[in-house]
């Protein structure tokens, strides 16, 4: 049974267990101003209404059952936060985007990245997001800068942050959000 045990731990950590940098209420704090109200709102989204945002965002499509939360400061829109989990070679990664009201990135923040470190951009990277709209500038082909060592989660981060721009959008256009 130990040799069972050992052999289990052993694999386990040559997968490289997920390394956890923020909690979702830590993430939440970080994405909205001091005092804000958060509510989470759920979106069910028929096939029709994925197929809609992947077109817009020209990626994968969001799952059918999307969790969203609202913050508002003394009743007005101080913007919207998604957490978006998907994979970057093999394993899995999630992030919060934030989006101001305008409906351009306000934040990304990494919460769990179960890839080795070094395929992880430092945080000045994710600095140049704010502020980036759905375009043809939010691309790593064309706006946002290459990272050496880690072009898979380049890629993957830029979809996630394009499916969560073309997801706000169409909540707010279905008004539902």
């Amino acid at each position: 049974m130990r040799r069972v045990l050992a052999a289990a731990l052993l694999a386990a950590s040559s997968l490289g267990a997920a390394k956890s940098f923020l909690t979702q209420e830590e993430a939440l704090r970080l994405a909205f101003p001091k005092g804000a109200v958060v509510t989470r709102k759920t979106a069910f989204l028929s096939e029709t209404d994925r197929a809609e945002v992947a077109r817009r965002s020209g990626g994968a499509p969001p799952p059918g059952l999307v969790a969203y939360y609202v913050a508002t400061v003394d009743g007005t829109n101080a913007g919207t936060a998604y957490f978006d989990t998907h994979v970057v070679r093999t394993l899995r990664e999630t992030i919060l985007v934030a989006v101001d009201p305008k409906g351009a990135i306000a934040r990304i923040e990494v919460l769990s990245f179960s890839e080795p470190e070094e395929y992880l951009p430092r945080g000045t990277w994710y600095g140049q997001f704010p502020g980036r709209t759905l375009s043809d500038e939010l691309s790593e082909k064309k706006g946002v800068r290459p990272v050496t060592g880690a072009t898979i989660t380049v890629r993957v981060t830029v979809e996630a942050a394009r499916r969560v721009l073309a997801l706000d959008a169409f909540l707010k256009e279905k008004g539902r959000r």
